[in-house]
Order: C-alpha cells, then structure tokens, then sequence
C-alpha cells in the first residue's frame, strides 16, 4: 500500500521520494532481536529431534538426517574447524555442489562467532583468486578435487589460506602427505597449505568430545553468546556491472525476513524443499539456513548436478524456487515434447490448455478481479486430471503448493502458463543488499505486471525516476572489506529509440524465450530507429526439430546458421513481433552461447547487457549498418581458465520476409520474390531486368522484341531465362527443407501492382501450367489485353516449345 509521508524514508542528499510503500495493515510480525541462527537448530533438536530435516540422494538412495543428526554434524565440524585455528570472525571460504556438508560448515562457522563466504561452483579460477584475496579467509570448503586445485593455482596469492577442507574423496589420491602436485604446468603451489578431508575434521571434533576436551554445551555456550546483529553470510551480489561484491547480512537479517516471509506465506512443518539453485544465491541462502529452520521444513539435495532435473521429480516438493531461466526451460521443454508427441495426446494437451488459458485470465490476466465460473472451475479441475498431472508429474511440480520465481522478471506468458496447469506461481522481488527478498505476490493478488506487496516490516520509497530505496530490518550493514561504497543499485536498462520511443529491453527478452526454440535474447536499439537482436538457440530442442527434418549438421555452430533454422528463428521473432508495439527487425543467432565464463551472463545466469553489447560491438553496429553477413572471432574462456579464439560467420536476417524469399532477392537475376500465401512452394519472381538482359545478349539467347512487348515480358518468358531463373531457384532450395517447387517469372510491374501480384498467385497456387493477367495500367497495351506467362516446375529443365531441353551456358 502507498502511504503519504515519504519524509519517514531516509535518503541520500538530494534524493526526492515521491512513494513509500509498506506491508498491508493487517500483516504485523514481532521483529527477532536477540538470536542467532544455530540457535534455531537447538528448537528443533528438542521438540522434534527425530523429524527428518535434511536428504541427500546418494549411490541413488535417499539418505535422511534428523533434526539431531543436523545438529550433531554441525558440532562436530565445528569442533575439528576450531582446531584448524577457525575462530570468531573469521571467514571460511566455501565452494561446491548443493550438498548437506555445504550447509553444515556454514552452521559450524556462524556457531563459531565467524561468517561463511560461498562462491559459485564454476567460477574461473581468476574470479576464485579475487574474492580469495578480498576475503582473506584461513580456512576454505572444496567439494572436490577439481576446485582444490583451482584453489591452489591461485593460493601462492593468498598468504592467508592454511587449511583446504575437501569433501569428494575420488581423486585426492594425489595429495597424499599433504603434497600438491602443480595443478597446470607453470604454475606455482604453496607447499604450506594443509589439504584434509571433510571427514577428517569431523573426526578430530568427535575426539574432542569424547575425550572431554569440551562437554556437550560447549558448543551450545558459544552459539548463545553470539551477537544477533553479528555477520552470518557473505553473500556474493550478481556481478551485472562487475565483479561480485560481499554483502555482509547478519543473523538479524535472515531470521526477521524468514519471519515476515512465512507468516505471510505458512507451509506446514515437514514441507519438502528441493535445493538445486547454486548455494551461493542469496535466495538459496535464505531459504536454507533461515526459512527453513523458521518454517521447519524438509531440504532435500540432488545427488549430481546432471541428476537434478530426475531427483526433483522423485521428491516432489511443496516449495519450489527458482530462476526465470528455469520457469522458462520448463516450458521450453513442455512446449517440445507437446510438438514432438502423437497427434491424439497433443490434441488432448492443446485442448486441455485452452481451459487452462481461460481459468488462468481469471487468475492473473485481465479478469483477475472476477471469480471463474463454476463450469470453468469444473472443467478445469477435470483438466488438471487429464493433462496438467502427467505434465507437472514429468516435471517434479506435482506437489508444489508454495512456487516462486525471482532473481529476474518472467514473462507474462510464463505466468499464464503455470497458473493455466494449477501452479500458484508467485514473483518475489530483492536483491543481495536486502537479504534475498523483500516483496511477494498474495494468494488472492497476483498481478503480473507487479512483484507483490511490501513485506512486514519493510518500508520501500519510490524516487520520481523510479529507483527503489529499501528501510527495515532485512538490509545489510554494508560490503565487507569495503566500508566506503554505499548500498545503491543500478536502475534497469531502458533503451530509446530515435523517435523516443521507450523500451523495456527484457520486457521483449522473455516474450522471445517464451518459444521453446530460444534460450537467450538480447534486444538492441539505443538511439536506433528500431530493435535488433542476437539470439542464442536452445540446442537440444533445435537439434531434435533439424533431426526430424533430415538437416545435417555439425555441432551448435553448423546447426545455428542453417537457412532452415535462421528461417525458423525468423518465424518465431515474426510471431513475437505481433505482441510488440515496437517490432525487432533484423537479427543474428549468436554462432556461440552466452557463457558466464566469457563473463557474459552472471553465474545466476542473467545477462550482463553493458558486457555482452561491448564484446560484440561489431555485430551490434552490423545489425543497424545494414550488413547481411557478419563474421566475428572471440576469445572463448574455459573452466580451468584456458583460453582459446573462435570465429565464426553469422548471417543477418531481415525478419519482414523469409528467409528464402530473401536468398532468392539476393541473386542477380532476381529483383523480387514472393511466395504464394496459399501455396508457399509456389513463387512468383520479377526479373532483374538490365542484368538478365546482359546475360541473354552474351549468350544469343532468343527473346520477344521489347517494341513489341514495351512492358519486357518478352524477356521474362524466354525458355533460356527461364532455365537460368530455374537454376537460381534450385540453388537456394538445396538449403532449405521445403522447396519451392514452381515459379512465375514476369517483369516488375506485375509484382509492383498488387492486384496483379495477388492474381498471379492465386492462379499459380491453384496449379496450372500457364496464367494470364492484365498488363497494369499505364503499360504499353490498352487496358484490359492480358499477358500469358509460363508456370515453370523446379525438378526439370525448361524446355522449348518444341519439346526440346534447353541448354544454357553459365
């Protein structure tokens, strides 16, 4: 709700509010002041010790924790940290898979008084180095053999990292004694880092207590004399505009916006949440060391990460959070398998959907105001039962009862299509700087266009440029290690078109990701009459839609500039066209994907729009120059930081016409082509005349004298340019699936007249041999005196009125 005294909002100097928005009346949650987040641990350990908190699939079993086994894991790796000389305040760098081992050591760090760092599974061992050094932690997690030695390529610059705590066994043969081979030639490693297992550590704080070093309270003691507004997580921002930034949030932090969040959204306790967003995410954060405890809910955790999307459906879970791009592979792979399925389950599916769209405009479209039918609601739930179970089933939503997206905007055809099979999908809006989240759509109101009502607690004011300022107990004391830099993001990327027209670039990204063909978009247009686009396709879909088609290809490259793939990216930016104000008009299919390791997208995979337009400036200023090819070379970064240069060809495309109508216009010899709207293996062609005429002359070819026929149709008619018009055809059919298989050749006034254009088109779909139309007018016969022209097939040579094959050369 907007209140009325944006002088409550603290600003910087010269910063106007215009709006402050706070949580509706009825929504009030006590602030959480005096504890940390162990402590909640303890709560669940006495009341409910043997409830299952935590599952890790493992040599495909689910292996269960209880609460108490939570507990005693966390006490005893904090216990063997300490004597790794851990202690309060201090960092503990963790890199790794989403694995329950993960979540201990961020348990045992906080209980220790200090704070837990993560960092992306995949992050290039350069990125590994820099936070290394910002950080300056004494101890560092590695889930396995491949990131220690990422590690260690960097540590030789890192004077403070002791101790490498890895989890995976498999490989670290090679480190025995303590010794680390030189992960890559050349490269210098500290020969004074100890390299220990996991285990080994919680081996040395099980022997501390049973030798009663310390007592069973010890660690209890520790953790109640923590300070609630103490550091908990180091939670690494996106790095859209540059290298990540640590954003300190405390145990207050969490725990007040893990508070407000489930009162306002409750789940019984038990719930299952499924863990596969990378854990250095805030959100993932939030949700595992917080809400989870607040909530009492279950985490599970995949076995592999190419497990994920099998070990999601066995789960089921309750609660589902996730990226954009994920909602959005989802569909994409829905939308493929529906086109690829038999033609009865595809028409009980697209019928199925066509009630689900209807109940869905209830629920989030334009009659969200509106209860639905009871009919509707019947024939929905009848619906559900058919269709949307065995699609949700497939999957893992089945289940899902509390569902969110954030981290980015989703488009409103991705909404649609969740609430159109049940989901209750909601938008939740935050960023590092204010714990994960801070806004979320009500059950009763989800407005897409919108990112929900203001969480309890929380105030936001609205500046008249509209930058979001965010007051409560949920935003963070700064950024670690840089005390000078002040907590303000970036505002959204707004293009302008020449004529001034404003335009959301990612408004028109996800309507295009809306089509299970594309993965990634970039709309362009700054200052330009209007939008381009590099597109990235999404292979696997792709290259099973060329496999069916008999396209050969080889590998993501060959596959993105075939003519018949181009054409199909054109038909679905035509048909996305449809829904913009502001059409795209050309583009290209990148010939490599946006890659976080490139540093084109986040490693949240958002795309860093100012990177990504500067690495590709030349296909950018391509697009708007008017170039029909264009070739580029970038350096390609891999995950062991190895380098190497591709290049690669891309092909404009000019999205008003098809593709082959534009090869075909691309030939000398041909000035314009259009194919028939009711028959598109039929074209009409215009000849290019002065260039035919050249031909012809240096060849003898026979002709109709142009006094004769003033409009040159005599030209257009001759057998020889006819046979050599038939091989200009069939050389752009070789590269598409569909051919045209006939054509008209006549000369550019009959193509010029509209009315005369559509007759032959409508004469030649209708398959006869020859047409005949009135010469436009003005020409050089009187209105009304018709011109017959030859319909010539593509799969024979032209022959003569005599019957003979005509022979031409060249």
């Amino acid at each position: 709700m907007a209140v009325d005294d944006p002088d409550e909002v603290d600003a910087r100097e010269g910063l106007t509010v215009d709006r402050v928005l706070s949580a509706p009346d009825e929504e009030s949650v006590p602030i959480v002041s005096d504890r940390a987040l162990p402590e909640i641990l303890f709560d669940h350990v006495e009341e409910h010790g043997d409830d299952v908190a935590l599952r890790w699939k493992r040599y495909g079993v689910w292996q269960e924790y209880t609460w108490t086994e939570y507990y005693e894991r966390v006490e005893r790796f904090a216990l063997g940290l300490e004597e790794y000389g851990f202690g309060e305040a201090d960092v503990l760098f963790t890199i790794g898979y989403n694995r329950p081992h993960q979540l201990w050591a961020w348990m045992a760090a906080q209980s220790l008084g200090g704070m837990a760092a993560p960092n992306y599974e995949d992050m290039l061992p350069e990125d590994i180095g820099k936070q290394l050094r910002l950080l300056e932690p004494r101890v560092a997690y590695a889930e396995d053999q491949e990131m220690v030695d990422k590690l260690l390529l960097v540590a030789s610059d890192v004077p403070s990292l002791e101790t490498i705590v890895y989890r995976d066994e498999k490989g670290m043969f090679r480190y025995e004694d303590g010794d680390a081979p030189l992960p890559r030639d050349g490269v210098e490693t500290p020969d004074d880092i100890d390299i220990v297992a996991y285990a080994d550590v919680e081996e040395r704080g099980r022997q501390r207590l049973e030798s009663g070093a310390v007592d069973d309270e010890y660690l209890r003691d520790r953790v109640r004399a923590l300070d609630s507004d103490a550091t908990a997580m180091l939670a690494p921002t996106s790095g859209t505009t540059g290298m990540p930034k640590r954003v300190q949030l405390t145990h207050f932090n969490f725990l007040n916006l893990a508070n407000a969040a489930i009162d306002i959204d409750p789940l019984p306790e038990g719930s299952d949440y499924f863990s596969y967003l990378p854990m250095a995410w805030v959100g993932e954060q939030m949700i595992l060391i917080a809400a989870a405890f607040v909530g009492g809910w279950t985490a599970n955790f995949p076995e592999e990460p190419e497990t994920e999307a099998e070990d999601l459906r066995e789960i089921g879970p309750e609660i589902i959070f996730s990226s954009p791009n994920r909602y959005e592979e989802w569909v994409a792979d829905v939308k493929a398998k529906i086109e690829n399925t038999t033609p009865l389950k595809r028409f009980v599916y697209e019928k199925a959907m066509s009630i689900g769209r209807r109940y869905a405009d209830y629920v989030v479209g334009d009659r969200a105001d509106e209860e639905p039918p009871a009919t509707l609601r019947a024939a929905h739930r009848l619906a559900y039962w058919v269709a949307y179970r065995p699609v949700l089933d497939k999957i893992g939503l089945k289940r899902a009862k509390n569902v969110y997206t954030g981290g980015g905007p989703l488009g409103e055809d991705h909404f649609s299509f969740y609430h159109a099979l049940g989901v209750p999908l909601k938008q939740i809006w935050g960023q590092s700087e204010v714990c994960g989240f801070v806004t979320m759509h009500r059950d009763d109101d989800v407005q897409v266009d919108t990112v929900g009502e203001v969480f309890p607690n929380v105030e936001v004011g609205i500046t008249p440029e509209g930058e979001l300022l965010v007051r409560g107990p949920v935003v963070t004391a700064g950024y670690y290690g840089m005390p000078e830099n002040k907590i303000f993001d970036r505002m959204d990327d707004v293009l302008e078109l020449a004529d001034g027209t404003a335009v959301a670039p990612i408004s028109v990204e996800t309507k295009l990701k809306f089509n299970p063909y594309i993965r990634e978009a970039l709309v362009v247009g700054d200052g330009e009459e209007s939008l381009s686009a590099v597109l990235n396709v999404r292979f696997d879909n792709v290259a099973e839609w060329a496999d069916q088609r008999d396209i050969q290809y080889a590998g993501y490259q060959d596959l993105t500039q075939k003519p018949p793939v181009l054409e199909l990216m054109r038909e679905v930016v035509a048909e996305t066209n449809e829904e913009l104000d502001s059409p795209i008009e050309r583009f290209v299919v990148l010939f490599k994907e946006f890659d976080a390791d490139d540093g084109e997208l986040t490693r949240t995979g958002k795309i860093r729009r100012e990177v990504v337009v500067d690495r590709y400036r030349k296909l950018v200023d391509g697009l708007f120059a008017g170039d029909d090819e264009i070739e580029m070379s970038v350096t390609i970064t891999y995950q062991d930081g190895r380098e190497s240069d591709e290049r690669g060809w891309m092909t404009v495309v000019d999205v008003a016409e098809p593709l082959q109508v534009q090869q075909l216009e691309a030939s000398r010899y041909i000035d314009e082509a259009h194919l028939a709207s009711d028959d598109p293996s039929a074209a009409v062609l215009a000849v290019r005349h002065e260039a035919v005429e050249e031909w012809a002359r240096g060849r003898n070819v026979e002709y109709t004298d142009r006094a004769e026929y003033a409009d040159r149709a005599g030209l257009a008619r001759a057998p020889g340019v006819l046979e050599l018009l038939r091989r200009e055809v069939n050389d752009v059919d070789e590269q598409f699936v569909d051919p045209v298989e006939r054509f008209v050749a006549v000369t550019r006034r009959f193509v010029k007249d509209a009315d005369s254009r559509e007759r032959l088109e409508t004469r030649l779909a209708a398959g006869a041999d020859e047409v005949s139309v009135e010469a436009p007018s003005p020409a050089g016969r009187d209105p009304g005196d018709a011109v017959t022209f030859r319909v010539v097939p593509t799969d024979r040579p032209v022959e003569t009125d005599d019957g003979e094959e005509v022979v031409v050369d060249g």
